[in-house]
């Protein structure tokens, strides 16, 4: 009688395990050019993302991570505690911006990507006609050098009141 109770919660525990293990290893998805919150359970004191290039972190404490998607495609991310055991084993998709992204195609000049909220302005997306993703990028710098030319903090000149 003793042994098979012995069995039985050598068999229970078996199954808690693998339960707990299975609860700790999902899927986690974020939109490219998109950073989430993800709140964690227990604290945790290493994070190691397998491929930052498809994914990174930004690190508020010792519950808390923001995971932003910087290129499509899937990777993991482990969280382990002071002691060295895995607490989080997350699996990472970095999915396309949702309704709002349209690509289009142009025959050999290849693609272009907008962003319609609600007027379609064109963004830089990965598989871009690379002198239009070029081209584009330029502008975006220059307008950001522009505004922080404009700002006495970015170390620019102040603009006087007008009257």
């Amino acid at each position: 009688m003793a042994r098979r109770q012995m069995l039985g919660a050598f068999v229970g525990a078996g199954c808690a395990a693998l339960m707990a293990g299975a609860a700790q290893a999902s899927d986690f998805k974020v939109e490219l050019n998109e950073t989430k919150a993800l709140h964690l359970a227990k604290p945790v004191s290493t994070i190691v993302v397998g491929n930052p290039l498809i994914a990174d972190v930004t690190v508020e404490g010792s519950q808390l991570v923001y995971v932003m998607g910087r290129s499509f495609g899937t990777t993991n991310l482990v969280a382990t505690d002071s002691e060295g055991n895995a607490v989080l084993n997350l699996d990472v998709s970095v999915v396309s911006q949702g309704e709002s992204t349209v690509t289009l195609t142009r025959g050999p000049s290849g693609q272009l990507s907008y962003n319609c909220t609600p007027r379609c302005e064109r963004i830089p997306g990965v598989g871009d006609n690379p002198d239009s993703y070029d081209a584009l990028m330029k502008q975006v710098a220059g307008a950001l050098s522009a505004g922080a030319g404009a700002n006495p903090a970015a170390g620019g000149m102040p603009q006087a009141p007008s009257e």
